[in-house]
């Protein structure tokens, strides 16, 4: 009699914790992590030092003009690897002899899969469409070189770097959108000159730009330098000057925020 008690009790106990278990409401998964993740401690090193520290990429770029010459001597020998640490620390003795030149350098900070852009630059804002003035709408006999302005544009003259990185998972390699630009201002055409109704001069010009642009994506190990680009500079005139070239590095370092 008493083990039949025992067991209806157990029974009856069992029973009682199902539907506890039943009647709880299920923990909803964290907050940008899938349902069926785990929330194990093992899905993260907690001896890893890089595992709660965000990533920061800093991309710096480098212009270094130097003679037509000079570069090819430079490539005389062909590059072991994308590594182009060993030839920058050359341009730099180089640039210590007053052999070559330093145009500019830009360095961008960004959290790593996020675009970025710095600029440093003059707005040239210029027209590029005319009308018949309204002076001249008064005018039986309206001579042609009076008219007005009716359409601007706006050219940035200095310097923009747009970035993208991305630190793979290594934490070593980075993948590379890379859009740095140099623009000059180099002086105006003028395509109509004359005299309005009064004697005045009257002259009509559109100003002229020369552009060192790159556009690509490229893979960088952090830390060392690449050469991106080689592009020819503007000479005194504004044209392009095929004696001399512009050589364009990029390093990436990977920054933590601690």
């Amino acid at each position: 009699m008493k083990r039949s008690w025992i067991v209806t009790g157990l029974t009856l106990a069992g029973c009682g914790f199902f539907v506890l278990a039943q009647n709880q409401d299920p923990v909803p998964p964290a907050p940008g992590r899938p349902s069926g993740a785990s929330d194990s401690p093992a899905a993260t090193d907690p001896c890893d030092p890089h595992a709660s520290s965000p990533k920061l990429v800093q991309v710096q770029a480098e212009y270094i003009e130097l003679s037509h010459e000079s570069l090819t001597k430079l490539f005389l020998a062909k590059p072991a690897s994308a590594d182009a640490t060993k030839l920058r620390e050359q341009l730099q003795d180089m640039v210590a002899k007053n052999d070559a030149k330093v145009l500019e350098t830009q360095i961008l900070v960004v959290k790593t899969g996020q675009k970025a852009t710095a600029e440093s630059i003059h707005e040239t804002i210029y027209p590029t469409e005319y009308a018949d003035s309204m002076f001249n709408k008064r005018l039986k006999d309206p001579p042609p070189t009076i008219c007005d302005p009716t359409a601007f544009e706006t050219r940035n003259v200095g310097n923009t770097l747009e970035i993208e990185p991305t630190l793979d998972n290594d934490n070593k390699t980075i993948d590379l959108r890379f859009n740095p630009e140099l623009i000059w201002s180099t002086g105006d055409t003028v395509w109509h000159e004359g005299k309005d109704s009064l004697g005045n001069s009257v002259k009509k010009s559109v100003p002229n730009f020369y552009v060192i642009r790159l556009n690509t994506a490229i893979i960088c190990i952090k830390g060392q330098y690449m050469l991106a680009s080689v592009q020819s500079p503007k000479d005194a005139k504004g044209e392009v000057d095929m004696t001399r070239k512009v050589m364009i590095f990029v390093k990436c370092d990977v920054l933590s925020v601690k």
